[in-house]
C-alpha cells in the first residue's frame, strides 16, 4: 500500500515540475522563425541575401545580378535566396515572406526565392508605387524552364512586372521551354538514332560488298551450264549428212565413200 502511494506522489511531483506540454504548433514554428530571425538580420546589412548551401545551383555573380535587376523596380526590395521558401503555403500569415516583413518593420517589396527549385513568393507592403508582383511572378514562373536558375527568374519577374502586360502574360502562357535535362535527353536520343542508321547502312554496304563474289560466281558456273558446247553442238540438234561419220558420207558425184581401213 505504501509503495504504491509513493508511486502516485512521485507521478504528481514529476507533472508539476515539468510544466504545461508545449503545443505542437510551436514546436513546428520554432525553427523557421529561428531561421527567419537570421535571414532578417542578414537583410538588414544588406537587402539581398543569397544563401551559401547551394554554391552549385547558383552562378557566381547571383546577387550583383539580382540587385541590378530589382533596382530598376523603383520601390524598396529585399530579397532572400534561400532553401526556406515558405512555411505553409495554406496558412499566409506563417509565411516567410510575412514573417520577413514582421521583423524588419520596413514597406517593399518582399521576395523569397529557392535556389534549386521553381518555388517563390513575392508581396508588396507599404504604399507608393504598386507593382503587379503576383500576375509578374506568375508569368515568370510559366516563361521559364523548371529548371531556371534564381538570377534568371528574378530577372523575367522584373521584366514582367514593368512590361504592362503582366496579367495577359499571366493569363495566356507561351508553351514552357524544356529544362536542360530533357534537351540533353532529347539531344541524346537523336545521336543515338542517327547512330544505328550509319550502323544499318554500313552493315548494309558490306554485305553487299561481301556478295558481289559469291553472286559472280554463282553467274558465271550458271553461264558456263547453260551455253553449248561447240565441240558437240547443241544437244538433239542433228548434223548435216555430209558431217556424219561412216557409211552415210557421199562424193561430189553422189557415190557412197567408204570408210578407210588404215591400209594403202
Amino acid at each position: 500500500m505504501r509503495r504504491g502511494w509513493f508511486v502516485l506522489v512521485c507521478g504528481v511531483a514529476g507533472v508539476l515540475l515539468a510544466g504545461p506540454p508545449v503545443p505542437a504548433a510551436a514546436l513546428e514554428r520554432a525553427e523557421p522563425v529561428s531561421r527567419a530571425d537570421r535571414i532578417a538580420a542578414e537583410l538588414r546589412r544588406d537587402p539581398v541575401y543569397v544563401t551559401d548551401h547551394t554554391p552549385r545551383a547558383l552562378p557566381p555573380d547571383a546577387a550583383a545580378r539580382i540587385k541590378a535587376s530589382v533596382a530598376r523596380l523603383g520601390v524598396p526590395a529585399y530579397v532572400a535566396v534561400t532553401p526556406t521558401v515558405g512555411l505553409g503555403q495554406e496558412h499566409p500569415g506563417e509565411s516567410l515572406v510575412a514573417l520577413l516583413r514582421d521583423r524588419l518593420r520596413e514597406d517593399g517589396l518582399y521576395l523569397v526565392v529557392s535556389p534549386t527549385m521553381s518555388d517563390g513568393e513575392v508581396r508588396q507592403f507599404g504604399g507608393g508605387r504598386r507593382l503587379p508582383v503576383k500576375d509578374a511572378w506568375r508569368a515568370a514562373e510559366q516563361e521559364l524552364p523548371s529548371d531556371a536558375t534564381a538570377p534568371e527568374r528574378i530577372e523575367r519577374f522584373v521584366e514582367v512586372a514593368l512590361s504592362g502586360r503582366a496579367r495577359e502574360r499571366a493569363e495566356n502562357p507561351p508553351p514552357r521551354p524544356e529544362t536542360q535535362l530533357r534537351k540533353a535527353l532529347d539531344a541524346h536520343d537523336a545521336a543515338e538514332r542517327r547512330a544505328a542508321v550509319v550502323e544499318l547502312s554500313l552493315f548494309g554496304g558490306g554485305a553487299a560488298l561481301s556478295g558481289l563474289p559469291l553472286l559472280a560466281l554463282l553467274v558465271h558456273r550458271r553461264r558456263r551450264k547453260s551455253a553449248p558446247d561447240r565441240r558437240r553442238g547443241t544437244p538433239g540438234a542433228k548434223r548435216p549428212p555430209n558431217q556424219r561419220s561412216g557409211k552415210g558420207r557421199r562424193d561430189r558425184k553422189g557415190e557412197r565413200i567408204r570408210p578407210r581401213t588404215g591400209r594403202r
